[in-house]
């Protein structure tokens, strides 16, 4: 009962497919009856038109021409009318202005109506008969406004086609005309119609059979397609119960990849690239749990440092301190150092947010040279009695923003001011173009002979607060987020940065940027 109850849920795939194929089997039954349907009514109605030519040419289209005058078409209009109605037609003769001068229609066991001859009864120029026979009803004949006929009389050619116009019985009757006299400047019209009613009922019968054999089609078609997507969707059914049976303890359990259906057997495939994901997840969310701790523990004790310093200086000069001028600035300057330091420790902090949340920048092309060049005398106050030698190459246009640029090599020198030594430093920033695969790449290298970098921590010096150092004091201070930013603003100028070092010998930052022919 469940499982009967999950087939026919609308929620389910196999519901969806069915009710789609099921619409796309009926927009298809609808196009073709819809062409079968047109294709038909105009084979009839055109069938119908060429019966009514037929009977413009018992008139004799030659004789029409000749007769010129309205007392002609007068005169006229009984042979035209005998020669030219048939059973259920009716003819009428049409003046110059507009007015129907004589007609008739014959129907099956019905003699005349309106028109003229023996036995028939008559219209404007004849006679009524004097005994009529009980009869069907007459067909009657189509009348359009007197402006309606004169606007046909001017029309240009012979008057060839056909209209469908309804009668005094809301009955719908087709109808063609033909001039009489000069085609240019006719003395009056002749119209002759039949009933539209056996093409609408012959219309109608086709519909009506087609509606029959669609809706057996459409229940034929919905048990096979069932059927054929029940089986279809197997597979599908097979990976479901067996992605329900996994949990955290069963991470190691697959699904069958070689079903015979390729659409099954790439979900299969993904849905085990993603078990191995998983699986791998879980084995590194104790570290990223102990990642996250360390940073947190950092960060409060990097904060807590110049808050404590601030709070400490507070209390000696709420104590009486101030009082003294050299204590007072002692107390003072030491503040202003511990706030700027805290400023440019929230400061940094912020910055790696912006970066992490990839807010746009502004880049331009930009020349390395010209960058380095203007922040060099900055690096030279930084460097105190270390040599910076420079060795930068021409033309070395890359999409940059300018300020983050400066920004990554200011940091990358004191990170090697602090590793170097005070007299014998040296730090070498040199520029190159290197061609990978089809791309340019400007190489920027960023050299120092100081104390090196052991290899177990070389993967970890870009995360935030790492240092080298076991222990929290260092000479020049710092919080271990210079490299993160230099990382963060690599990777959003899309390009890579990477670390060779030696201990005892130095350290050497190369960075890869898209080079701009």
């Amino acid at each position: 009962m469940k499982k009967l109850k999950s087939s026919l849920n609308t929620n389910s795939l196999q519901w969806k497919l069915l009710s789609r194929f099921f619409l796309i089997l009926m927009l298809l039954l609808v196009i073709m009856e819809a062409y079968q349907y047109m294709t038909l009514k105009q084979y009839l109605y055109n069938s119908k038109e060429q019966v009514l030519d037929a009977r413009f040419h018992n008139a004799g289209i030659p004789n029409l021409q000749q007769i010129q005058t309205p007392e002609a078409v007068i005169e006229s209009a009984s042979s035209i009318i005998e020669k030219m109605v048939d059973v259920n037609m009716s003819v009428a003769i049409i003046d110059r202005n507009g007015n129907r001068i004589a007609g008739t229609s014959k129907v099956e066991n019905f003699k005349g109506h309106g028109g003229i001859g023996p036995n028939e009864g008559t219209d404007e120029i004849g006679v009524p008969a004097p005994h009529p026979i009980p009869i069907p009803l007459p067909l009657p004949i189509p009348q359009l406004s007197q402006n309606d006929y004169i606007k046909l009389l001017h029309q240009h050619g012979t008057l060839e086609g056909y209209r469908l116009i309804r009668d005094e019985n809301k009955n719908l009757q087709i109808v063609a005309w033909r001039k009489i006299g000069d085609l240019n400047s006719p003395s009056g019209l002749i119209q002759i119609s039949i009933s539209a009613k056996p093409v609408q009922d012959l219309l109608f019968h086709q519909l009506y059979i087609f509606i029959g054999a669609s809706i057996l089609v459409l229940i034929i078609g919905s048990i096979v397609g069932g059927t054929v997507f029940k089986y279809t969707l197997k597979p599908l059914h097979n990976v479901t119960n067996t992605v329900a049976k996994i949990d955290v303890e069963q991470l190691n359990m697959r699904l069958p990849s070689e079903t015979g259906q390729l659409e099954i057997d790439r979900l299969s495939s993904a849905f085990n690239t993603m078990l191995e994901r998983i699986e791998t997840s879980f084995e590194k969310e104790q570290y990223i749990k102990e990642k996250m701790r360390q940073f947190i523990s950092d960060a409060s004790h990097e904060l807590r440092t110049p808050l404590t310093s601030i709070h400490g200086f507070v209390e000696v000069l709420l104590r009486g301190a101030a009082k003294n001028e050299n204590q007072l600035n002692l107390a003072l300057n030491s503040i202003l150092i511990e706030s700027e330091r805290l400023t440019k420790l929230v400061n940094d902090l912020l910055f790696l947010v912006k970066l992490e949340k990839k807010v746009p920048v502004e880049m331009d092309v930009e020349d390395i040279e010209n960058i380095i060049e203007e922040v060099y005398p900055q690096l030279q106050i930084l460097a105190s009695d270390r040599k910076i030698d420079l060795q930068l190459e021409n033309n070395l246009l890359i999409n940059a923003n300018r300020n983050q640029i400066k920004q990554v090599i200011f940091n990358l020198v004191q990170n090697a001011v602090h590793h170097t030594d005070e007299k014998n430093g040296v730090i070498t920033i040199s520029t190159n173009s290197i061609k990978i695969g089809s791309d340019n790449f400007a190489v920027l290298k960023i050299k120092d002979n100081g104390t090196g970098i052991p290899k177990e921590h070389l993967n970890e010096i870009f995360d935030r607060f790492f240092r080298s150092e076991t222990h929290r004091s260092r000479k020049h201070g710092g919080y271990g987020l210079g490299l993160s930013i230099v990382k963060s603003i690599i990777d959003a100028h899309n390009g890579r940065i990477e670390v060779n070092s030696e201990l005892g010998k130095g350290t050497v930052f190369t960075i890869y940027l898209t080079q701009i022919s």
